[in-house]
């Protein structure tokens, strides 16, 4: 996949999660039966567009991996 292309589909794979959260916010509000039925579809899917659309992605372009401004400014636990 080219560089442009990749970008791309990571911009609308953060639009997705984006998304996704709102959905998360609003089922965690869901009495705890209701909200066991809705929590673990919502989970997968996270981990799907995580682990089968950005991951290999991020394996080919490490710029584009969301996270790792993060990553890269955490801490370690014994500094």
């Amino acid at each position: 996949m080219d560089y442009e292309t990749a970008k791309k589909l990571m911009s609308t794979y953060d639009r997705m999660g984006a998304v996704l959260n709102e959905a998360d916010s609003v089922i965690r509000t869901l009495s705890a039966e209701e909200r066991s039925a809705y929590l673990p579809a919502l989970t997968g899917l996270v981990a799907d567009i995580w682990l089968k659309l950005q991951r290999p992605i991020v394996q080919q372009y490490e710029d584009l991996d969301p996270d790792a401004e993060y990553f890269k400014n955490k801490t370690k636990p014994d500094q």
